[in-house]
């Protein structure tokens, strides 16, 4: 083999595990705190309509200095997109031996690449349901934050779809930071592993709950209520406290 042939795929073999390892560190940040926060600030609907308002109002305030959808764009969809259709070829062109040995290790890689499928999938109909980025069914208003996500919930498929599609990217999500930390030289001995899983199991079940009372509490909110005049009036004092006295 000639030294140009040796040199090309040293060459190949260092931009493949470059994009791996930006695979893995994309799924954590931005994506992966993305995530943690977007379940966080849904769960506050458990508290009422004006607990939800407030933090969507911190969020939006970025949208006061015109950069908010620059910051979803660049720090947002874009490593979800990066990260969604690289896993999407890192799945095709993988290969799985869970139907032959059913140990934990293939069986947590299967479910991986099953779950970031459905994820990936998942946010591309929510996206379509409820953003501004891919126009559909209904837009979110962040000015009557409760209503407007309420009234998204109501379609009988909501619930379970959402359920569904949240609960696998928590897992991708979860199983993705133990993987990480192994990847990354973090977590090298059995002992340190089997700690960090339970914490990535935890962090995974916490995740779960919050996104499931927010889509239970979303289901179940009266959204002419959510769109009452005292709603309104107590996210207009929010704001009125936030901006201070003039």
């Amino acid at each position: 083999m000639s030294d140009a042939a040796i040199e090309a795929g040293t060459l190949n073999e260092r931009y493949h595990f470059l994009i791996r390892r930006l695979h893995s560190l994309s799924g954590i940040i931005p994506v992966g705190a993305f995530l943690c926060v977007h379940l966080t600030v849904n769960a506050t609907i458990a508290m009422g309509g004006g607990a939800f308002q407030y933090a969507v109002d911190q969020i939006h305030k970025l949208n006061n200095l015109g950069i908010l959808k620059a910051v979803e764009v660049a720090f947002i969809f874009a490593p979800i997109a990066f990260h969604g259709i690289l896993g999407v070829v890192i799945w095709l062109s993988g290969r799985s031996n869970v139907t032959t040995f059913t140990h934990g290790g293939n069986i947590r890689y299967f479910l991986q690449r099953v779950t970031g499928l459905m994820a990936f999938a998942f946010i591309i109909l929510h996206l379509w349901h409820v953003h501004w980025i891919i126009p559909g069914a209904f837009e979110f208003d962040p000015h009557a934050a409760a209503g407007s996500a309420a009234q998204a919930m109501q379609p009988i498929w909501a619930g379970p779809v959402y359920a569904i599609g949240m609960l696998a990217a928590v897992y991708h999500l979860a199983n993705g930071v133990w993987t990480f930390l192994i990847t990354w030289g973090v977590t090298i001995g059995p002992k340190s592993q089997a700690y960090s899983g339970r914490v990535c199991i935890a962090l995974g079940i916490v995740l779960a709950l919050f996104g499931l009372s927010s889509i239970f509490f979303l289901k179940r909110m009266d959204t002419t209520d959510s769109a009452s005049p005292a709603s309104q009036s107590g996210h207009a004092a929010m704001i009125t406290e936030d901006a201070g006295p003039a």
